[in-house]
Parts: C-alpha cells; sequence; structure tokens
C-alpha cells in the first residue's frame, strides 16, 4: 500500500559473487543497486530509499509510492560462474476514500429527459460498481457506461429507473461504498381501473363502494363524475344508501400535475329493486314471504277450530233445547201482540200420583207496549 516498506523477496542456494537490482528495464549502464563481492554501488534508479537484505539479496523498498509501482529485475552471478536473472511486478495501491456520486438531475419527466451520473474517489481504482437499491445494476441497453466505467448515461429515463444509485470502488487494500443519489422519474397517468363493491347490480339502499386506481408519480389527483356533473374528488367514493337517483354513468378522470398528463375511465352502476337480486327474489324477500305464508296459514286453522266447534254442540244441549218453552196463540189486542205460553204436553205423572201437566202454567194476556214494558200478566192453573 501507498507509504508502506516493501520487499521483493528472491531465494538462493549459492553463493553470490555480484547480484544487481534494475527498475523496469535491464541495463548495465541504468541500474538501481549493485553488490559486488560484499561492495555496495547505487546506480541512477537508486532514490536512498532501496537497500539489499543480506544474504538472501532481496530488494527492500522505504514508504512506497505509486511511482515505485512497475516490473523489477535481479541478475546474479554466483561463485560457479553460473548466472542467473528474474523479474517481479510491485503495485503499490493507495487507499480508497472519499467515495462520492454525482447526479446531472434528480427529478425527470419519463421518456422526455435523459441522466448523467458520475462517481468521484481519491485512491487506486481496481475494480468500480454501479449499485441501485443496494442491488448491482443490471446494465441494460439504455443504460451506457465509459471512462473506466466512471460515467454512467441513462437515456429516455423511464419509470423502473427510480431509484437510489451509489457506487463502490475496491482495490486489493479495500473498498468504499459512496453516498446515495435519489432519482425520481414522474410518469403517468396511465388508464384507471374501476372496481365497485359490491358486485352489479346493485339492490337500492345498500351502501356502495366504488374505487379508482391509476398508476402515476407523484399519487394522481381523482375526480368522479356521475353523467358528467361532477361528484367527488378522491381516490375512492361512497354512496352509503343507493337508490335509483344514483344509478347512471360514473367517470374516473386521473390527472398528474408533474407530468401534465390526464387519463379517464368509465363505468354503468345498475341499482335493482332490493327485494330482487339477479332477477330473482333476494333471501330476506323469500323469508317474509314465507313467514306471512305461515301467519296466514295458522290464522285460518283458527277460525277453522272455533267454527268447527260450534257446529258440534254437545247432545245435552239439543235436548234442553227441545224442551224450551214455545209461545203460542198470538193475537192482536189494540194493535198490540198478546202471547200465550204453554209448556209441552206431558203425560206422566210423578211419584205423588199427579200429573205434571196439571202443575204448567199458563201465561195469558201478554202484551207489548211501546215503552218497553209488560202488562196485564195473569197467572192461572189449568184444573182438571
Amino acid at each position: 500500500a501507498l507509504g508502506d516498506d516493501v520487499t521483493l523477496d528472491i531465494s538462493i542456494d549459492e553463493s553470490v559473487v555480484v547480484c544487481t537490482w534494475y527498475r523496469g528495464i535491464v541495463d548495465v549502464n541504468n541500474f538501481m543497486l549493485r553488490v559486488a563481492n560484499g561492495v555496495q554501488a547505487e546506480g541512477t534508479q537508486y532514490t536512498r530509499r532501496e537497500s539489499l537484505v543480506l544474504p538472501s539479496h532481496s530488494l527492500r523498498i522505504a514508504n512506497a509510492t505509486l511511482a515505485d509501482s512497475g516490473t523489477y529485475w535481479v541478475h546474479i552471478t554466483f561463485t560457479s560462474a553460473k548466472e542467473d536473472q528474474s523479474n517481479l511486478t510491485l503495485k503499490v495501491l493507495e487507499r480508497i476514500s472519499g467515495v462520492e456520486v454525482n447526479i446531472s438531475k434528480n427529478y425527470v419527466v419519463e421518456y422526455n429527459s435523459s441522466v448523467d451520473l458520475s462517481c468521484n474517489f481519491t485512491g487506486t481504482q481496481e475494480t468500480l460498481q454501479w449499485i441501485k437499491d443496494k442491488e448491482t445494476l443490471e446494465i441494460k441497453p439504455e443504460i451506457e457506461l465509459s471512462n473506466n466505467n466512471l460515467s454512467l448515461h441513462i437515456f429516455n429515463t423511464s419509470r423502473d429507473r427510480t431509484g437510489n444509485y451509489s457506487c463502490k470502488v475496491c482495490n486489493a487494500i479495500n473498498c468504499n461504498i459512496s453516498n446515495s443519489q435519489h432519482l425520481n422519474v414522474y410518469y403517468g397517468t396511465d388508464l384507471p381501473i374501476i372496481t365497485v363493491h359490491p358486485k352489479q347490480p346493485i339492490p337500492a339502499s345498500s351502501s356502495v363502494i366504488i374505487t379508482c386506481s391509476s398508476a402515476s408519480n407523484p399519487h394522481p389527483l381523482y375526480q368522479w363524475f356521475l353523467n358528467d356533473t361532477l361528484q367527488h374528488s378522491m381516490q375512492q367514493f361512497t354512496i352509503t344508501y343507493i337508490t335509483k337517483a344514483d344509478e347512471g354513468t360514473y367517470k374516473c378522470v386521473a390527472s398528474n400535475s408533474q407530468t401534465g398528463r390526464m387519463s379517464s375511465a368509465f363505468i354503468y352502476i345498475t341499482v335493482t329493486d332490493s327485494r330482487f337480486e339477479n332477477g330473482k327474489l333476494s333471501a330476506g324477500a323469500i323469508a317474509g314471504i314465507s313467514i306471512g305464508v305461515v301467519v296466514s296459514l295458522a290464522l285460518i286453522l283458527t277460525v277453522g277450530a272455533v267454527l268447527l266447534k260450534k257446529l258440534r254442540m254437545p247432545d245435552e244441549n239439543r235436548s234442553n233445547a227441545s224442551n224450551a218453552r214455545t209461545y203460542e196463540n198470538v193475537t192482536i189486542s189494540n194493535g198490540l201482540p198478546i202471547y200465550e205460553n204453554r209448556l209441552p204436553d206431558v203425560r206422566h205423572q210423578g211419584n205423588t200420583g199427579r200429573s205434571l201437566e196439571s202443575e204448567a202454567s199458563v201465561y195469558t194476556d201478554l202484551q207489548y207496549k211501546s215503552d218497553s214494558t209488560y202488562s196485564e200478566l195473569e197467572r192461572s192453573k189449568n184444573k182438571k
């Protein structure tokens, strides 16, 4: 990492006579460090931060800088007169810090604008990843990356581009994620969808809820019209007690103040007699009729029972009726009726031997006057 001490290790198994280190290319006239028979010499590439680590003859670089990155070569001559050469690559990385995202516009209208985002940071970039709503951004045809992925361009911005954008930059040392920038895409209104509860046809006196829904950002303004007359200015329209007067064509108009767009939909509400449901008697009406029939039958049976009881008079009542007194010999006197009453002819004798008939009373001269009184009532006994 930047500012750290770095050691380029090598491994040898023979005695070394000469060891020379080069940076970039091997040039006998442009070396960094050389040790010959234990004596060190510095070349043109020496920066006073390089040293050899003995006895391995590895190269140590103190306080590494970005300029130290590159390819290093080592050339060795052994006591056996054999020579060997090898190379190593050093990459000095700066820690990632200060990552931030800039955006050209935070608010755009769908399909009317394009948006540019850029990722800025300090450090050595090895990888850069764009993130939308905490997930890796899927690169689609309408998205273009440039400048080593530092720049993001979105063409003809659609509603699904709405979200929070950030970038993540990494190297072998560390990763760092930027702040997020919110992109808000205004869209709509789309064609509204109307729903009605309960389902149609709707019985009179019911409570009805009519709802209008339209995809839109921001949330649209809703207006309800009945036969072109404004009724309500909310998404949900409630009729607590619907009547035939509420029947007709309902229109929902949805409008978006940011896009300037509006759309509408229609529905016809049918109101039926509350006694009928779908052309048939409702359950309540059927129950009412059934109760009425049962009550009527009970009343008929009660009246019939009373009449039947009167018709079936007991035999003793009939016998008593046959012994009732009768009025005979009705005559007219002074313009008024006169009644004579006699008991039925009885020929049997009791224990006394006397005829019951002899005990019979005869009422004569019973006259009826206009003042509702009876006069000249004379009781006499028939003699044998």
